[in-house]
């Protein structure tokens, strides 16, 4: 079982990430190269199966 954060931006598109362990929000809007004014929504979804 992992965590994945889906991200619903302002323009209307959706990014996923999946959530390393220790990874603060800051560290997830880096590896995407966005900022906190992109997004519109977040959902956090937790995903069953292999990493």
């Amino acid at each position: 079982m992992y965590q994945m954060r889906t991200f619903t931006l302002r323009d209307g598109t959706k990014r996923k990430i999946k959530i390393e362990e220790g990874m603060t929000l800051q560290d997830e809007l880096k590896k995407t190269g966005m900022t906190e004014s992109d997004i519109f929504q977040m959902q956090l979804v937790i995903q069953e199966g292999e990493k």
